[in-house]
């Protein structure tokens, strides 16, 4: 990026990149410890730190987490793979030795609390990584297989996945995808809505005013999601659209062919149940559940 950077760290998050491929280079220790001692010095609420990460780099391990919990192959050829937790397990074992009072696995505050510290600490860890050569990337599909990353990873009650991190050499460094601005994300005091074409205007410019060609297969996809959502006049109606303008846009191509709106609320009942097996009975939505 041609720009004039005020410092390194700056010119840092500027550029910071997910990158994908790795080389076949280990991390030395001590490397990888001071990258994450760094994150461990983010900031958490009360400074309980109620998280704990898992570091996996055992090529079994790599390998089930690609099988069973259908992630990308970028965890296999990571060197590291970081899994980032919330971690009451821990900290209730010390409240209960030090007869202190804890409800924290009941408590929906100390859920909420506990993912923005595990996250703070994740990004934290991420920025360290970068800052000394190393490459990493954001698995989020974290959220498809908790039940599985609970066998295979030895998981119990109390500790809750979050997000995955991996880590390595970049076998190149990957260019920064192009973000939204100042203007188009704050707001002054009080939340604004923004006129619909401004809106329109700067993600077009964000995706370099990218359209995705009609295929057969990409209207058959999109019809489905449009009508699972909304019915056939719904789906009639934007098919119709997509064909007056002669492409797909990129609202259309996430929604209705990436993260597909029919797709993504499945499983909001499983995941309550998810909750409940790890402990987490805050979910049931009851106030005092010891009385």
């Amino acid at each position: 990026m041609n720009k004039n950077y005020s410092n390194e760290t700056i010119k840092l998050l500027y550029e910071r990149a997910s990158c994908r491929s790795f080389k076949n280079m280990q991390i030395p220790e001590d490397v990888l410890y001071e990258v994450i001692d760094a994150g461990l010095h983010a900031a958490t609420g009360g400074n309980l730190q109620p998280y704990a990460i898992i570091k996996i780099t055992k090529d079994e391990t790599k390998k089930r987490l690609v099988d069973e919990c259908n992630m990308q192959n970028i965890v296999a050829k990571a060197p590291v793979n970081l899994l980032f937790c919330i971690d009451w397990r821990r900290i209730g074992r010390w409240a209960e030795s030090c007869n202190a009072p804890f409800l924290a696995t009941k408590s929906y505050r100390h859920f909420w609390i506990a993912f923005q510290d595990t996250v703070i600490c994740a990004q934290n860890i991420c920025t360290a990584a970068d800052s000394v050569g190393l490459g990493s990337v954001y698995i989020g599909t974290v959220e498809s297989c908790f039940m599985e990353l609970k066998s295979i990873l030895n998981i119990p009650e109390g500790v809750f996945p979050v997000v995955l991190l991996s880590l390595g050499y970049p076998t190149k460094y990957p260019a920064p995808s192009k973000k939204l601005g100042i203007e188009a994300l704050v707001h002054e005091e009080t939340y604004k809505d923004l006129p619909i074409e401004i809106i329109k205007e700067f993600h077009s410019e964000k995706y370099n005013h990218k359209k995705y060609p009609i295929s057969e297969s990409n209207l058959s996809e999109i019809r489905e999601v449009a009508k699972d959502i909304g019915g056939k006049e719904y789906a009639d109606e934007m098919m119709k659209k997509i064909q007056e303008k002669g492409y797909i846009n990129m609202a259309q191509r996430y929604f209705g062919l990436h993260y597909k709106a029919n797709w993504s609320c499945i499983g909001n009942k499983a995941f309550i149940k998810t909750l409940l097996s790890y402990g987490f009975t805050w979910i049931e939505g009851k106030d005092f559940p010891n009385k």
